[in-house]
């Protein structure tokens, strides 16, 4: 799936969104301080700011608001997320009747179609940029040891008054992307992956650890721009492996 279709499995999750520790306690930098940090120090400071230990009790993530696309304000959506497998799920509905359904199962993408068919890709392409958007949406950085990725700082950038680092990942076997993380605040700000990107707003805690509830996300042209706003995340449970499973009646694509 693209990056414009977070919202079908956002976490940033920021989301958003177990990090590997530094070994001594973080010291949070003065925001006037414009040295460049090494990328664990800056994860670090994002966990610190986004619930610490307590993503450590994390089983699953459970979330449901509703999505702005283009003329279609309001739908509602529920989407689930495996938080050791980078399996994911959503559906949305209007006026309770379900209008999408789809599912990465780790190796498949699938979507049920109107007509109730299940179609199944295993593109290698396809299945690459869903394992990137699991992994974002699973907040993975914060599970580096269940989720290998390369992560470099890419330097930094200054928007609307603010600083940013920018940490580049390459999860093992995805598709590469940026976290533009805020010096100010230490949560993540933006996301870009080629073309596309997404601005989080509007942090909450959830069970102990936050989330972004506003995600603007587009490519840059007008039509293809959504807004995710999230209502509610549980965190507490394992989600029943069945939910990222192709239903039956599936065709390969």
């Amino acid at each position: 799936m693209t990056l414009r279709r977070l919202w079908e499995t956002h976490h940033v999750k920021a989301p958003m969104l177990v990090l590997f520790l530094l070994a001594t306690a973080c010291v949070a930098r003065s925001v006037a301080d414009t040295s460049a940090p090494g990328p664990e120090a800056v994860l670090a400071e994002m966990k610190a700011a986004c619930g610490g230990e307590a993503w450590a009790r994390v089983q699953g993530w459970h979330e449901t608001g509703t999505v702005d696309l283009p003329g279609r304000p309001g739908l509602p959506y529920e989407i689930w997320h495996d938080m050791r497998t980078l399996k994911t799920a959503m559906i949305n509905r209007v006026d309770g009747r379900v209008v999408r359904h789809a599912g990465f199962n780790g190796s498949e993408y699938w979507q049920v179609a109107p007509d109730g068919r299940v179609n199944i890709g295993q593109d290698p392409a396809m299945v690459r940029r869903q394992r990137r958007d699991a992994y974002l949406s699973s907040a993975a950085w914060f599970f580096r040891d269940r989720f290998p990725a390369e992560i470099i700082l890419a330097g930094s950038e200054t928007r609307d008054g603010r600083v940013h680092d920018v940490l580049r990942f390459t999860p093992e076997h995805a598709d590469s992307f940026d976290l533009w993380v805020a010096r100010d605040t230490h949560r993540i700000s933006r996301i870009v992956a080629g073309n596309e990107h997404a601005e989080l707003t509007d942090y909450r805690m959830f069970d102990g650890v936050c989330s972004a509830t506003n995600g603007r996300q587009g490519d840059g042209d007008p039509a293809h721009e959504i807004v995710l706003h999230v209502r509610t995340v549980e965190t507490g449970a394992s989600v029943p492996a069945a939910i990222f499973e192709p239903p039956d009646n599936s065709t390969a694509e």
